[in-house]
């Protein structure tokens, strides 16, 4: 069975919620299942997710989001 890479994919994450640095720490976490370009598009992020690993269990561009919240929230909460 061939198995098929993901297509690529654009992820628009709104600037008033994530920040710059969480975004690209979750990009070095997930550096080996694909390859990741972010930008400043408007009021948003656009992160170009491309080379997505077949063969990664589950979904790497949900996970990838994911974890980009979660290191926002956790740098957030270093600066109350």
């Amino acid at each position: 069975m061939i198995t098929h890479a993901p297509a690529p994919s654009t992820v628009m994450l709104h600037r008033a919620l994530y920040m710059q640095q969480a975004i690209k720490d979750a990009a070095e976490t997930f550096a080996d299942f694909a390859s990741f370009k972010i930008r400043r598009d408007g009021a948003h992020y656009a992160v170009d997710v491309s080379d997505i690993d077949a063969d990664a269990d589950g979904d790497v561009v949900a996970e990838f989001c994911n974890f980009a919240l979660h290191n926002t929230i956790q740098r957030k909460k270093k600066h109350l």
